[in-house]
């Protein structure tokens, strides 16, 4: 049997456990060549050739895991985010594209990022991917990497020395409101504040694929009754700690938009500045100034 029908007959397996057609290839495939350490451009080249004998069981193994509906960066333990990779273990929530929104909104406000020395703050690190993506942008700055799980801090940390930047990320494990309740008195010091809380309404948790609901922490997803129960914990002690004209970078979920621009408006020396949209058209990075006081 060649490498090609392994994989094809993987996706079939995939399909009947209830994964998308496309996505149950694709799975299939990336599996095939994570079991391999082969590389896409080898597996198309190669695919017509019987694999290894070593191969069988090893795939079979990744197979049976992934129609457990179990991540495939989980499998793999390794996910890639702003073109880096990433470990990826249980007990940290896996990386999105769309929370690349809040990298590319970082450098558009602070377009002059090779030179620009900034103090930011990153809430709710996780696995460290934003933390770690805006340490590589912003060489000339540092990053404080808030997370309250010590499983999460210690995937941060092997990720911050995977990517050389453990002198410039200091992970720190407390709450939010204990850190930065220490700086909130002038001079106020953040010019930056990045957040990727949980922002999952607690009775729509039961409703999302089992990928996330059976895999990924639930103290990663439970955003309280209507996703915002952080994300306003969050907004009421920013104005004290970041800097005149200091940005706090925010992402939320699906329908979320009025409320945390009406919660925005209601906070002293906070300015809501906008929404960006992600490939679904869903505000994904709400924009947050600080403006003069009044």
């Amino acid at each position: 049997m060649t490498l090609r029908e392994h994989v094809t007959n993987a996706a079939k397996r995939l399909q009947q456990a209830g994964i998308d057609d496309s996505e149950a290839l694709a799975d299939a495939e990336l599996l095939a060549r994570h079991v391999l350490d082969w590389d896409r451009s080898t597996y198309l080249i190669r695919n017509h050739e019987a694999p290894p004998q070593t191969f069988d069981t090893a795939y079979k193994k990744t197979i049976k895991r992934r129609t457990a509906r179990e991540p495939v960066s989980l499998i793999t333990e390794e996910r890639e985010f702003w073109g880096l990779k990433f470990s990826v273990k249980p007990g940290v929530l896996i990386p999105r594209p769309e929370t690349e929104l809040i990298i590319e909104t970082a450098i558009n406000l602070f377009p002059d990022r090779t030179k620009a020395e900034l103090s930011i703050a990153d809430i709710g690190t996780g696995s460290g991917c934003l933390a770690i993506a805006l340490a590589l942008e912003f060489p000339q700055s540092i990053v404080n990497a808030l997370d309250t799980s010590a499983i999460a801090l210690r995937i941060a940390q092997q990720n911050c020395i995977l990517h050389s930047v453990n002198d410039r990320v200091t992970l720190v494990e407390n709450s939010f409101k204990d850190w930065l309740s220490m700086r909130n008195r002038p001079p106020y010091e953040l010019d930056l504040i990045v957040a990727n809380l949980p922002y999952i309404p607690q009775s729509a948790i039961k409703t999302l694929s089992p990928e996330v609901r059976m895999y990924e922490p639930y103290c990663a997803l439970d955003g309280g009754p209507d996703g915002l129960f952080l994300l306003r914990q969050l907004l009421k002690v920013a104005p004290n700690c970041l800097t005149v004209k200091g940005f706090l970078l925010i992402e939320i979920g699906n329908g979320q938009a009025q409320k945390l621009e009406q919660t925005v408006e209601s906070i002293p020396n906070l300015v809501f500045r906008g929404f960006r949209t992600d490939l679904q058209g869903i505000s994904r990075t709400a924009i947050i100034e600080r403006s003069s006081p009044s």
